[in-house]
This record gives structure tokens, sequence and C-alpha cells, in this order.
């Protein structure tokens, strides 16, 4: 009966620990995801920006033979 209530007891510890674990990832992939939005949205920004400042057909910093 000894053997029973230790195993007991070990299996409810790592199943907590699990479940802890488990938590501390899915918090942590919210803010990561969350993250990436922001980071998407400034793209974006940075992106129009960046468009609307180089007129179309204008020579790139990679056109070095046009200048």
């Amino acid at each position: 009966m000894l053997w029973f209530a230790i195993w007991v007891v070990l299996v409810l510890a790592a199943a907590g620990v699990l479940f802890v674990l488990a938590r501390s990832t899915w918090r942590k992939l919210k803010a990561l995801t969350r993250e990436l939005g922001v980071a998407a949205d400034r793209l974006g920004e940075i992106s129009d920006r960046l468009a609307s400042r180089e007129p179309a057909g204008s020579a790139t910093s990679g056109d070095v033979r046009s200048r």
C-alpha cells in the first residue's frame, strides 16, 4: 500500500510540473504571436513609407551600373 501511495504522489507531482510547463509555454507562444503581429504591422508601415518616397523606375541601391 505504501508503494501505491508513493506512485500516486509521484504521478500527481509530474502532472503538476507538466501543467506548469505547458501553461508557461502557452503564455510565451501567445506573447510571441502578439509580437509577431506588431512586427508585421510595423514592417507594413515601413514598406508603405518607402514605397511613397521612392518613385517607380528609379535606381535602387543595388543598381550600380545606372549611376
